[in-house]
């Protein structure tokens, strides 16, 4: 836990969260989950990353 933001589990809960309303709001199927190591991908804030040039610095990665 301690190798993410904070941000990156609240934000997962977050989208769960609306996965499930709109399934019982009859706007979408059951949410289905993605296996571990397969299609990874990560989602963060405006305020969580700055670019500089070329590169883009993210937290705990440099």
């Amino acid at each position: 836990m301690l190798e993410v933001t904070k941000r990156a589990p609240q934000r997962a809960i977050m989208q769960l969260g609306a996965a499930f309303r709109n399934f019982f709001a009859k706007r979408a199927k059951y949410p289905v989950f993605r296996r571990k190591g397969v299609h990874d991908r990560f989602s963060i804030s405006n305020d969580q990353f700055s670019v500089e040039g070329s590169r883009i610095r993210l937290p705990r990665l440099g």
